[in-house]
């Protein structure tokens, strides 16, 4: 039989074998890691769905019930994602702000950010939904403007996304919405999350389009945790079928020196030869 376990193991035992099987052992830790890397991340997005599933379960509770209306608790943290609250007040458009870069069925434009000034404790940046982009990316054509007058809104809990600069924006635009950075400008203490609006009354004709409320789901992480496990697999199979065809190669080339033989001192020379 070809490929023979002494060979195979021959084969290993030569420098260019022993590199090229630790660099397939090395691939096959950083797949193994990889893979347990993404399933690590799947757990975590479970464990992130299994709260905002009970947030969004729980019936809508007035904002000041579940975040505290003053001091250093006046925080959405992530236990409060996606928590349905309520809140009245009245819109402040005159510290408005655009947040640019905003994607509504593959078409560009904003998201308008207002603060909701309630009658008593922080006021809240309410994400009002999306409008489209003007004639250039550099402002839309209108912004529309809240109703005057006292509202309630039911809308969802995020938490204070990250600073971004935003000094080379035109005024009242912004890449991200930082409760901190944009309340620094009001004049008056802000709530460190915002909310997404779901529901306004009284209604308002010509608001900017609602956004969706959350889809929860697993994420990618077990395909490609499976698929980086499969890899390894792969790996393995890979290192195998060249092992085996250069332990075959070898067998072949002894065999063929086995097969040309001298001949036999003793063996009658042909009567061909002996006559010459």
């Amino acid at each position: 039989m070809r490929g023979t376990v002494a060979t195979v193991l021959t084969v290993l035992r030569q420098r260019r074998w022993v590199g090229f099987t630790l660099f397939t052992v090395f691939m096959l830790a950083l797949f193994v890691r990889l893979g347990i890397w993404q399933f690590g991340k799947l757990v975590v997005r479970r464990a992130s769905n299994a709260i905002v599933t009970a947030n969004q379960a729980a019936a809508p509770a007035p904002l000041f019930s579940v975040v505290a209306s003053s001091g250093p608790g006046s925080v959405v943290g992530a236990r409060l994602e996606w928590r349905t609250v309520t809140m009245s007040g009245h819109w402040d458009p005159a510290h408005q702000v655009l947040l640019r870069n905003r994607t509504f069925d593959s078409v560009d434009g904003y998201e308008v950010i207002t603060p909701l000034v309630g009658p008593s404790g922080p006021a809240l940046l309410v994400n009002r939904g999306w409008i489209p982009q003007g004639s250039s990316s550099a402002a839309p054509s209108k912004v529309p403007v809240p109703q005057s007058g006292p509202v309630t809104v039911v809308a969802w809990l995020r938490q204070s996304q990250p600073a971004h600069p935003s000094g080379s924006l035109p005024a009242g635009q912004v890449l991200a919405i930082n409760a901190a950075a944009i309340g620094a400008g009001t004049g008056y203490p802000v709530v460190d999350g915002y909310a997404i609006l779901a529901k306004e009354t009284p209604a308002e004709s010509g608001a900017p389009t609602l956004l969706p409320g959350v889809v929860i789901d697993d994420g990618p992480y077990l395909s490609y945790g499976i698929q980086w496990f499969l890899f390894t697999g792969v790996a393995v199979v890979g290192w195998w079928i060249f092992v085996r065809k250069e332990a075959e190669t070898q067998d072949e080339g002894e065999s063929q020196r086995g097969d040309t033989q001298i001949p036999d001192r003793n063996t009658p020379l042909p009567d061909s030869v002996r006559m010459g």
